[in-house]
């Protein structure tokens, strides 16, 4: 089994966070036309009054993780100089 942090397969995390955020919004949309409508029950009244909220939190959670992905990774190579072609860290020199 690799390391965690050797995997190079992306994380999901903040894929299925802001999936989530996405669906939240369209709920926050929808559920008052399907009471309306008469779809829903009035009890879901209720429920329509956080998704907002939940909405927003769920985005600043995908992007916060995101967020601290991009920094674990580094974004470009932090080692140090060597020798070109040489590999250090996962990083190659260039030429």
């Amino acid at each position: 089994m690799t390391a965690p942090a050797a995997d190079p397969s992306p994380h999901k995390t903040p894929k299925a966070l802001a999936g989530l955020a996405a669906l939240a919004c369209v709920a926050c949309c929808a559920l008052p036309v399907l009471i309306t409508a008469g779809v829903l029950g009035a009890g879901t009244w209720a429920v329509v009054g956080w998704l907002p909220s939940l909405a927003v939190v769920l985005g600043v959670l995908a992007a916060g993780t995101w967020w601290l992905q991009q920094r674990r990774r580094g974004g470009s190579c932090s080692c140090g100089p060597t020798p070109a072609g040489r590999e250090r860290c996962g990083c190659r020199a260039s030429a």
